[in-house]
């Protein structure tokens, strides 16, 4: 009877471990996929059952240092090395926590506690703990901006001594690589395909390999990747997130939220509701982002972007008290806090409401704090060109355009379309034919040329014709499509009727005709042209067949 009793007995304790082992494997596993909210929930029972369990500690500092929760994070990995002083993997938490914050003094000191205590053979810590530490505190000096690619790979091949069969050490091997080779993909894809010869089901590798192409701008590829992993594992979170924002990147933005929705609807927790949110703001659909940022606000109100991100959407789409109300809670709570910092773009959301209710002077008030704030912000050197401009202010409208194109890395030409034409309208036209000619991109950027060197002539009643050669390039650049022809033919009959004028001036009667008749081919009711060819002799007895236009 004893026997049998203790023999049930031992059958329960080795079910009872075998459980407790599956439960955490699988909170670890959540982990990986993202579901940190319930990975939490996991291990607080686990912790619950069993208080004294290093591992469960190290799993439960994992997840919480991948959720960006530090300070829970250091409470866990450091409760982990008060009760297991003798297991590596808190730590190794304990460092990786401190080189993420900056602390490389304790990182390091951290670290060399863990090598420490796996390298005692007295400790007898078993090989799976001592590789997954080393592995960690590599994916720690490969992770953050500041990077320790000598350290990484020491570490990593301390962990290949011990165990080549663990597709996890090629996943840390292809991110050194990755970032020791920069743009030379080769090595870092040969070890992420060594993981998957290993684990053919390796989706974390076929992640990293979609990564990878995506950081080299192969979006395609990267996409591929993404999808594979999600047809060998439809759960697996991670691959709808990065599919989410390459497909927000290449501009397709219902399949970005599509395959964002997925992540949500596999993560469904407070935070990843608030991100997903964010995201349809960020793709522009500022009503559906509304509906979303309103509905995941509530769960956690103290996240501030939520009404940053809610003032900016309403002003999008002109709900004036609906933005000011948000914007003005956000920048409240954020000066009271001291976070977050309130942006350039915060004034310039601010400038954009005081504009839709008619207070310009407010408006030019709130950029100028944006640029004084971030002077990079370059957009708003635009938006203030824009309110001089409607007050007909134009050489500050110039002014300020001038200084968005000094202070842009690279300049649009719509940029300088607009100066031009702020310098033509503040009759600086020597700067504004400076100005189109560098926006030639625009179908009428010639035209406006030929204008501005109009205005240069020296006698206008006797011109040479500076202006002839744009018009002309005006012309010809439009050509015979009526498509482009419509929009543009207030300015075609322009051109045409300076080329009658010019022609007729200077004794060119074939050309002037050919001139006129164009103008009335667009406009037959043209008053200036229908009275030229019926007053001007010389113009009727003319044979336009004998000067060939530039568009014909």
């Amino acid at each position: 009877m004893k026997k049998t009793v203790l023999f049930a007995t031992a059958i329960f304790s080795l079910l009872s471990i075998a459980s407790f082992a599956q439960t955490k494997e699988e909170a670890i596993r959540k982990t990986l996929n993202e579901r940190y909210e319930s990975a939490e929930s996991d291990l607080n029972t686990l912790l619950g059952k069993d208080p004294n369990n290093g591992d469960t500690y190290a799993a439960a500092g994992d997840n919480y240092l991948y959720w960006g929760e530090y300070e829970n994070a250091q409470k866990m990995f450091q409760k982990g090395t008060e009760v297991a002083p003798l297991n590596p993997l808190n730590f190794a938490g304990l460092g990786r926590l401190a080189w993420m914050q900056g602390d490389v003094a304790t990182a390091n000191a951290r670290f060399n506690e863990a090598v420490a205590i796996i390298t005692n053979k007295k400790n007898k810590v078993d090989k799976a703990t001592q590789q997954t530490a080393y592995l960690k505190m590599a994916e720690a000096y490969l992770s953050t901006e500041k990077k320790n690619l000598d350290g990484a790979i020491q570490f990593i091949t301390a962990a290949k001594a011990i165990n080549e069969k663990n597709p996890e050490l090629y996943i840390q091997l292809g991110d050194y690589y990755r970032e020791r080779d920069g743009i030379d993909l080769s090595n870092a894809l040969a070890q992420y395909n060594k993981a998957l010869e290993l684990d053919p089901k390796y989706t974390r590798a076929l992640l990293r390999k979609g990564v990878l192409y995506v950081n080299v701008k192969n979006y395609d590829q990267g996409l591929s990747h993404y999808n594979e992993a999600i047809e060998l594992d439809p759960n697996f979170a991670p691959a709808y997130r990065e599919k989410a924002e390459l497909l927000y990147k290449a501009g397709r933005y219902k399949q970005a939220i599509d395959s964002y929705a997925k992540y949500l609807e596999l993560n469904n927790s407070c935070r990843v509701q608030q991100r997903y949110a964010s995201f349809v703001f960020l793709t522009k659909e500022y009503q559906k982002a509304i509906e979303e940022l309103e509905k995941a606000q509530p769960c956690d109100p103290s996240n501030l972007y939520m009404y940053r991100l809610l003032g900016y959407a309403y002003t999008e789409v002109g709900n004036v008290d609906k933005g000011t109300e948000n914007l003005d809670k956000f920048m409240q709570l954020a000066a009271e806090k001291g976070s977050p910092e309130i942006l350039g773009y915060d004034y310039a959301y601010k400038a954009k409401l005081f504009q839709k209710s008619g207070n310009d002077s407010l408006a030019i008030e709130m950029l100028n704090i944006a640029l004084e704030k971030d002077p990079t912000f370059v957009d708003g050197y635009g938006e203030l060109a824009t309110i001089y401009g409607k007050q007909k202010k134009y050489d500050l409208a110039a002014d300020f355009y001038q200084k968005k194109i000094e202070n842009s890395e690279k300049p649009s030409e719509l940029d300088y379309y607009y100066l031009g034409q702020y310098r033509y309208f503040n009759k600086q036209y020597a700067e504004a034919d400076a100005a189109f000619a560098n926006a030639l991109s625009y179908p009428d950027a010639n035209f406006w040329r030929g204008r501005s060197q109009n205005r240069l002539e020296a006698n206008p009643e006797e011109p040479v014709g500076l202006a002839r050669p744009y018009h002309e390039a005006f012309i010809k650049g439009v050509g015979n499509d009526p498509a482009r022809i419509e929009p543009l033919k207030k300015y075609l009959v322009e051109s045409y009727s300076y080329l009658g004028l010019l022609h007729g001036k200077q004794g060119n009667f074939d050309c002037s005709k050919a001139a006129w008749l164009k103008v009335l081919e667009l406009e037959p009711t043209n008053k200036v042209a229908n009275d030229v060819m019926a007053a001007d002799k010389n113009l009727q007895a003319a044979s336009e067949t004998n000067c060939v236009l530039i568009a014909e």
